[in-house]
């Protein structure tokens, strides 16, 4: 394996813990406080590093299917992300969370892991 490609499948890992904690605890305290968003975003920072990490070590187009449902992942949280922060800067505070904001948060997240379990499968194709 090429060492960027090993540095982006750490970051991406860590992006995967990250969002699951924010998210875990997002939905069983049913509010979203800034210590949330935060890990949300250092998710993301976490996430572009390992697709760009990919980018570079990679011989495959983003064309393929992993490559779409990964850009998608990446989106959909970036959008999660801003709204979050949209929230809690809003009211400089905690704040509850409605319903559909848990089904927003549940689907980006499921997409999300769709995209780590297909990128999962693909590297283990290459090993």
């Amino acid at each position: 394996m090429k060492p960027i490609i090993l540095v982006g499948t750490i970051t991406i890992t860590l992006s995967l813990v990250l969002y699951s904690i924010a998210i875990i605890t997002i939905l069983k305290n049913k509010k979203i406080r800034l210590k949330d968003v935060i890990l949300l975003t250092v998710g993301i920072i976490s996430e572009i590093t390992a697709v760009i990490c990919m980018a570079i070590g990679s011989t495959q187009p983003i064309t393929t299917p992993h490559g779409l449902v990964g850009l998608a992942g990446l989106i959909i949280m970036i959008l999660v992300v801003v709204m979050s922060w949209k929230l809690v800067l809003a009211t400089k505070k905690d704040v509850k969370i409605t319903n559909n904001y848990k089904k927003i948060v549940l689907s980006a997240y499921s997409i999300w892991i769709m995209a780590y379990i297909s990128g999962v499968i693909t590297g283990m194709s290459h090993i």
